[in-house]
């Protein structure tokens, strides 16, 4: 993919991303508004069982098809595609089934899940496996370079479905019961529909003239699962590391609580909708480079990304580091108490945006285990703060060990990338970006704070400031038709050791 073309689908794709974003807010916002912190807790408690459940049932495959198959599809062997595709489907479809089942004895069990939270999960264990299949679909998609038509599934299709069957829950004064099926019904429309329109890409799939034939149908399925099951393992705990706080803090604290921690989870997550964006956008991309070798190209994009995410993520976690109690007052009463665990998530989150995409790129180089090792080091530091420091801190005390998972997480993968495979984003071109970003939203929001507090009206004047900033920033950068960030081409992010002093990234 060219850089204007990966551009255009960045572009598009970053504003489905941000519109799922905006329905996943409201989403939140309206439960939590209507039923208050400790409905809302028991309502996140069963979206994080859902999660780990369905990230489980995929078990990787999605991700290995991301990266498997632009790489077919870079040598020219794009008829093997499909073979590809039933490798990943056929476990994925048996896994899916007994997770649904194990989930269907785990809610019928006595004491098994917490008060409430059994028969939500009853009745959405058998959308588990059709969650499963969606993920598989999406990895397709994506993998076959049609991110936008992705995104737009997931990231706008999806949340508005379920943010138009939340409020009709809402509306009719449902329970619990009724919110999950809001929540998980829309899979079923979802899937059908990228179901659909994968199958019409694949069928016109062809081996280009002179391309070498694939590997044998064996070799495909060892290479695909070797990589996708290590993914597989990495996803779960990804999902754990995602959740684990928010059911701690629920055995802990009680549901209140875990409503008012859920709630400080959704907003920090709001940021890595850029790191998202940016996996979706540049995966195939950076797996298509690799498997050429072409060392140059990668590391173009991994500059690129960084630089984008620092851009766009600072502002963000800088605005809830000083505006945070008027964020929070959007959820309702009681739910500013999670200002100080806000503080401390975001800013750890600071530096770990700045690594930039090195998950993407650990990934697409092949490096699932050295990515499992890092998680899995991070849910070991997650559990053990979680459970020393919630009994002695509350919420601040979730917030430092999620902190503290992220940034081990983050540096070991950013240490794989620069000294192991050799590749790091320009820092000069990431310390520029990051300096600005500090100076006009940080600086401008100091000021705002200073005149007006923390509150809702400080909040409005920054995000109205902040957005006249940016605005003026893009406005000079178009007027010097400048597309790119300057440092950031192919040429001047060339390879940092000598070609020939090194193996093939994708063959090790």
């Amino acid at each position: 993919m060219t850089p204007q073309r990966l551009a255009r689908s960045g572009t598009l794709t970053f504003a489905f991303v941000v519109t799922g974003a905006g329905l996943a807010f409201a989403a939140t916002l309206v439960v939590s508004n209507t039923s208050g912190a400790a409905a809302a807790g028991q309502f996140f408690q069963v979206v994080a069982v859902l999660a780990i459940a369905t990230t489980l049932s995929t078990f990787g495959a999605d991700t290995g098809l991301v990266r498997s198959v632009p790489a077919l599809t870079a040598r020219g062997q794009g008829a093997a595609v499909p073979a590809v595709l039933r490798i990943a489907g056929r476990p994925v479809l048996v896994l899916a089934a007994g997770v649904a089942a194990t989930a269907a004895v785990l809610a019928l069990a006595p004491g098994a899940l917490p008060d409430g939270v059994g028969p939500a999960v009853l009745l959405a264990a058998p959308f588990l496996v059709l969650g499963a299949v969606l993920n598989l679909a999406f990895g397709a998609l994506r993998g076959l370079h049609r991110v936008p038509t992705f995104s737009f599934l997931q990231n706008v299709v999806l949340p508005s479905l379920r943010v138009l069957g939340v409020l009709g829950v809402v509306l009719a004064g449902g329970g619990l019961l009724a919110l999950t099926a809001a929540w998980t019904v829309p899979v079923a429309v979802v899937c059908v529909l990228a179901l659909v329109l994968l199958h019409r890409i694949v069928r016109d799939l062809r081996d280009e003239p002179g391309a070498a034939p694939p590997p044998d149908t064996g070799t495909q399925r060892r290479a695909f699962w070797s990589f996708s099951s290590a993914r597989g393992v990495t996803a779960v705990v990804e999902a754990l590391l995602e959740w684990l706080d928010v059911l701690l803090v629920a055995a802990f604290l009680g549901p209140a609580a875990a409503g008012v921690y859920g709630v400080v989870n959704r907003c920090i997550r709001v940021g890595a909708m850029l790191d998202h964006t940016a996996r979706i956008v540049t995966g195939p991309s950076i797996s298509a480079a690799l498997a050429v070798d072409d060392l140059a190209t990668a590391r173009s994009v991994f500059t690129r990304t960084t630089a984008v995410l620092v851009a766009g993520a600072w502002p963000f976690y800088l605005t809830l580091l000083l505006f945070g109690p008027g964020v929070l007052a959007f959820f309702g009463d009681g739910f500013a108490s999670g200002y100080p665990a806000m503080l401390v998530i975001a800013a750890a989150m600071l530096l770990a945006v700045s690594a930039g995409g090195v998950q993407s790129l650990l990934l697409m180089a092949g490096r699932s285990r050295w990515q499992l090792m890092n998680k899995s080091t991070a849910l070991a530091v997650a559990v053990a703060l979680n459970l020393w420091l919630i009994p002695q801190w509350g919420l601040v005390g979730a917030a430092t060990a999620w902190a503290a998972s992220v940034l081990t997480d983050t540096g070991l993968a950013l240490f794989q990338c620069v000294r192991l495979l050799g590749i790091s984003p320009r820092w000069s071109v990431v310390g520029a970006i990051a300096a600005a970003a500090a100076v006009l939203s940080g600086g401008s929001g100091l000021l705002v704070r200073a005149a007006l507090g923390p509150g809702t009206t400080g909040l409005l004047v920054h995000l109205g400031l902040t957005g006249v900033l940016v605005a003026v920033a893009a406005a000079v950068l178009v007027l010097r038709q400048r597309s790119a960030v300057r440092g950031t081409e192919a040429a001047a992010c060339g390879p940092k050791r000598p070609r020939s002093s090194r193996p093939l990234l994708w063959s090790r």
